[in-house]
């Protein structure tokens, strides 16, 4: 068994985490993100072209005259569906239209977001109510102080994923989202993990100090921890490589997911707990 003292580097892995989180928030702050249509609503056009047009040539079109944030729909019929982000130039999505030729508009007309307002402060009091709840279980199950270290670690991991699409500007859609959740959830439950262990090495070890039983245990949890992650990261990886714009976007909230959120499941949630109980006098 590897015996690594990894809570002897916690000094250094908060620098690591303060520097993730602060600048994913600066990033968040001021460069912002990029909302696909699902937030933000736009323009709806339905083509049909003269000659046969596929939808990679039409995506291709629409691309390189500048547009981002467009979904495009094949239907039966043999006409497109093009949904484009609000704020786009019109003369922009017609001009990559006029590439192929004859075509003939069928409809054109405003779309609202998938999200409204309304929904957003729902979804953000229903994420309130989750991490709520993720603590009372987990202070239930463990201690109070171990189910903040673990809420501590999610938050670290949501706002380093987000970070990262600011930083990339890559859409964010209701299937990154999705991914986002995952991930959250991912986080949580390596976390948990490590602190089942901590708790059964505490009542066998007695002559062991907390900082000591805390090493022991993600040194023991450790092949399970990198083989899950490391499982995981090959897939998303290849699927972030070899798949479509779509799926590639999606996948990439899964790399940087879980690499932050190994890195927080080993370092930051048990550091953080460590710390507190020394800093309360309970060790």
């Amino acid at each position: 068994m590897i015996r690594f003292r990894f809570l002897k580097y916690r000094k250094l892995a908060y620098a690591v985490s303060a520097f993730l989180v602060l600048a994913s928030l600066l990033l968040l702050f001021f460069r912002g993100l990029n909302l696909g249509l699902d937030f933000t609503g736009g323009t709806l056009y339905e083509v049909r072209f003269a000659k046969k047009v596929s939808p990679q040539e039409l995506r291709r079109a629409l691309k390189e005259e500048g547009l981002t944030g467009f979904l495009i729909q094949e239907t039966r019929e043999g006409s497109f569906i093009v949904k484009v982000r609000r704020g786009q130039p019109e003369e922009k999505v017609e001009r990559a239209f006029r590439r192929f030729g004859e075509y003939e508009l069928l409809r054109k007309e405003k779309i609202s977001g998938v999200v409204s307002e309304e929904l957003k402060k729902k979804a953000f009091f229903a994420v309130l109510t989750a991490l709520a709840g993720i603590l009372l279980y987990l202070g239930f199950r463990f201690k109070l102080l171990w189910g903040l270290g673990a809420v501590l670690a999610l938050l670290h991991d949501v706002i380093t994923v987000l970070g990262a699409y600011a930083l990339t500007y890559r859409e964010v859609n209701l299937e990154v989202v999705s991914a986002i959740l995952v991930v959250a959830g991912y986080s949580v439950s390596d976390t948990v993990v490590i602190f089942d262990r901590i708790r059964e090495n505490l009542r066998k070890r007695k002559d062991m100090t907390l900082e000591e039983v805390m090493d022991l245990s993600v040194n023991q949890t450790l092949s399970r921890t990198l083989m899950t992650s490391l499982t995981t990261f090959i897939t998303a990886f290849t699927l972030f490589i070899l798949g479509g714009y779509a799926l590639s976007n999606i996948m990439f909230a899964f790399v940087v997911g879980v690499i932050v959120g190994t890195f927080s499941s080993v370092f930051v949630a048990s550091a953080f707990v460590l710390d507190a109980q020394r800093l309360l006098g309970r060790v």
